[in-house]
């Protein structure tokens, strides 16, 4: 009984760890390359969505909505950007839930078609935003952006996934939980 109670308690701290580092590897992939986006007030390409959806996959809700938002939040504070963070942490967080992180793999087929409907949250909140933000014309001009924002991060996160699928990273993971 003592020892599954020490492995509960080790795994715990274990997915605290990976939420923490998921979190600043969203900020760091957000921020770095930032590429402008013209016609938009702030806007940006990035690779920060794609850590999203690794972090979705690889962790289990709540941890990969929290770290998610968070590093999200963090990209958008630690830019200057301090009036999108509260935006992002809750846009971010949402995206994550139309993943599963209780396949075995990072690629299993819902993990496959989740970041359409991450699209669709992302592009949908961030024109909220900009609506409120900037008005309707901001809003507007942003949308296709946001689109090829997302089919980005989505082409390099469906790569990724598989091939860190084929290096069992999941696995290894999961075992030091």
């Amino acid at each position: 009984m003592r020892e599954k109670s020490a492995k509960g308690k080790r795994g715990s701290v274990f997915t605290v760890v990976y939420a923490a580092v998921f979190a600043a590897l969203i900020a760091v992939l957000t921020m770095f390359p930032k590429i402008p986006i013209p016609g938009t007030a702030e806007g940006y390409v990035h690779l920060g969505d794609t850590a999203v959806y690794l972090a979705a996959c690889a962790l289990p809700l709540p941890w990969a909505a929290v770290s998610a938002g968070v590093g999200g939040a963090m990209a958008d504070l630690l830019l200057g950007g301090a009036a999108w963070a509260p935006w992002t942490f809750f846009i971010k967080a949402a995206m994550t839930l139309f993943f599963t992180s209780k396949k075995p793999q990072l690629l299993c087929r819902r993990n496959a078609v989740a970041p359409a409907g991450a699209l669709l949250v992302n592009v949908g909140g961030y024109f909220v935003a900009e609506w409120v933000m900037y008005g309707m014309g901001g809003a507007i001009s942003a949308v296709i952006w946001n689109v090829a924002q997302s089919g980005a991060s989505m082409a390099v996160f469906l790569a990724l996934a598989a091939a860190l699928d084929r290096v069992e990273l999941k696995r290894r993971l999961d075992r030091n939980n």
